[in-house]
């Protein structure tokens, strides 16, 4: 069996060398009996579908009927925003730090963006504020740094991130690779709050 490994936070490996000193047992050891312990106990969602077997209220094939259908659905959803991004390739780009992207839809109530790296220089857009419209970005690929006026926060790949209407926010790529798809609603005018 090919030898993998895992890449932890810091915190964790601090963690797991302190415990090694206090205890006498090697890392190896102690990972791989809590990984163990964590991965025999049952999910909530496993819990809540036993019980509903249990008392008869879904079939155990019911349920596996709609999680096949809501899989379906999930990649039907993918499958359009990738085609969304696809129709919007024609369209001019435009740059803000080290971004790159365009708009890929727009109408009244909603526009979608399309970013991605530029560079990898990791220069941070200028801190914009959206007086009326909610943000939703969404990492598809690399890491993504959102600053706020009392802290920041880093986003990896399918993760995504609700910004309010008046919330000052500043975004960067982490790496070269890195893409995002942003939603806005209601829509704005480029180059304006």
């Amino acid at each position: 069996m090919k030898i993998q490994h895992l890449v932890l936070d810091d915190d964790v490996h601090k963690a797991l060398k302190a415990r090694k000193k206090a205890i006498g047992v090697t890392v190896k050891e102690i990972g791989n009996s809590a990984l163990r312990a964590a991965l025999s106990m049952p999910s909530m969602e496993d819990l809540v579908v036993e019980k509903l077997v249990e008392t008869g209220k879904i079939s155990r094939k019911d349920y596996d009927q709609a999680v096949s259908a809501a899989d379906k659905a999930i990649r039907a959803a993918y499958k359009k925003a990738a085609e969304a991004i696809e129709r919007g390739a024609d369209r001019p780009t435009q740059t803000s730090g080290s971004w790159e992207g365009r708009e890929i839809y727009h109408s009244r109530e909603v526009q979608m963006f399309d970013h991605w790296a530029r560079d990898a220089k990791k220069v941070a857009s200028p801190m914009l504020v959206h007086e009326k419209s909610h943000v939703w970005a969404t990492v598809l690929a690399g890491e993504v740094r959102v600053q706020f006026e009392n802290g920041e926060t880093i986003l990896g790949p399918h993760e995504t991130i609700h910004l309010p209407p008046g919330t000052p926010h500043a975004t960067t790529p982490l790496t070269k690779s890195t893409r995002a798809l942003l939603v806005v609603a209601p829509a704005i005018a480029i180059g304006t709050k």
